[in-house]
């Protein structure tokens, strides 16, 4: 199940945040080899502040299996501040309509195509219909170019803001790769294929609960 946490409320919950900021410790810091900013085993940062919201996926034994957070792009856009040569086209970076997606995470326990699915299934799926509630019109994040294909598998109408660059000296690199700055727009059809993506691989509830 999907569940939605404020920043704000990061004192009411600390040992789900304490597993969160863990799990992106492990995805990216230990998995990646990203050099993040870490504390004591755990990858926290700037945009870790009360206007972040975190969607969180957990399987039947309470284990963290998926997330994604969500800052609103005006005042907390990693895409601004640092990538922003990504972009060459004339979207405007920060919008009171356009949130920001970072450090998603797809990492179910057992590791397999299908369970993989599901999980990215429900993230961004609870992802999109949270967006879509609430009047947004894009969520805009910055991805490892290869992973194009699979957001455009849930929303076709996913589009590059700029063509793939290198980073941390590019692929073969220890923590480098390629990427990409992209916009998911927030539609009836994103919403649409998102739903009928998720009925395929059995994660057909995507609606967070609070």
């Amino acid at each position: 199940m999907v569940q939605i946490i404020e920043g704000k409320d990061r004192h009411l919950y600390p040992e789900l945040f304490d597993r969160l900021f863990r799990a992106r410790y492990e995805t990216f810091v230990i998995g990646r080899q990203w050099s993040l900013p870490t504390t004591q085993g755990r990858e926290i940062d700037q945009y870790d502040n009360d206007d972040a919201v975190y969607l969180v996926d957990f399987d039947e034994t309470g284990y963290l299996q998926g997330s994604v957070r969500l800052t609103p792009s005006v005042t907390s856009s990693l895409t601004a501040d640092y990538y922003a040569h990504l972009c060459q086209t004339r979207d405007l970076l920060r919008d009171p309509f356009v949130l920001e997606g970072t450090r998603y995470i797809a990492a179910p326990r057992v590791r397999t195509s299908q369970n993989n699915r599901s999980v990215k299934a429900r993230i961004l799926g609870a992802m999109t219909q949270y967006a879509y509630d609430r009047g947004v019109t894009h969520i805009q994040t910055v991805i490892d170019a290869a992973l194009l294909r699979t957001f455009k598998e849930v929303n076709t109408q996913v589009f590059a803001l700029g063509p793939a660059q290198d980073y941390g000296g590019g692929r073969g690199v220890k923590g480098g790769g390629s990427c990409m700055a992209i916009r998911l727009p927030i539609t009836d059809l994103a919403l649409r294929e998102v739903r009928a993506y998720a009925h395929n691989h059995d994660a057909s509830d995507l609606r967070a609960v609070a």
